[in-house]
């Protein structure tokens, strides 16, 4: 029986050995680098999507902007966006007293104190308070002055309420002399911009 020339297959299986070692590790790699390509388009593709759903999402604020963008201006014209114009009230209120063809009047302003969250809806919705004292000759003065203060007032202003007395207790006479006087709450409301200022 003769034994097969292992010293003559020595070299060939060594070779075929190193040929099956460099195939396995060629599909090694092969796999590993098919992988790492897959996960790199995964993470392209959520990229993709990411920046198709940011896209559609400022197309919309575009949209948004371009539906509202008058409206908005014309609450900046009113007053109601940005800055207090706390000048513009006090005007208002002297122009209205005159209008009603009153006898003049004291005011003291608050600073600006935010709103309370059930108003503002997210926004940075703020107040001022303005604390009103007339002098009255009649009831139905206040009902004037209030009526003219609504067709002047800049922004948006709410009575919180007025309150009438007598200060000097003195009987009613027929004199063109004011014997009432009027305390009024009103509450001016301003929703702050990034960039506007306030003026406490």
């Amino acid at each position: 029986m003769t034994h097969p020339p292992f010293a003559v297959l020595k070299l060939p299986l060594l070779l075929l050995l190193a040929a099956l070692l460099l195939a396995a590790g060629g599909l090694l790699w092969g796999q590993r680098e098919a992988k790492e390509a897959g996960t790199a388009l995964q993470r392209q593709q959520t990229a993709l999507n990411q920046a198709r759903q940011q896209l559609d999402r400022s197309r919309q604020q575009q949209q948004l902007i371009a539906t509202h963008l008058g409206d908005y201006r014309t609450l900046v014209a009113r007053g109601f966006v940005g800055a207090e114009d706390r000048l513009a009230w006090i005007e208002a209120v002297q122009l209205a007293n005159r209008d009603a063809g009153l006898y003049g009047l004291n005011y003291r302003l608050m600073p600006r104190t935010p709103s309370p969250s059930a108003l503002a809806q997210n926004l940075p919705l703020g107040q001022t308070r303005m604390v009103l004292t007339l002098p009255l000759l009649v009831e139905t003065d206040l009902t004037r002055f209030l009526d003219a203060l609504k067709t002047r007032a800049p922004g948006v202003v709410r009575i919180q309420g007025c309150r009438l007395s007598r200060p000097d207790n003195a009987p009613f006479e027929a004199a063109n002399r004011p014997h009432l006087q009027a305390e009024c709450d009103l509450l001016w409301f301003t929703v702050a911009t990034a960039t506007g200022g306030r003026h406490e």
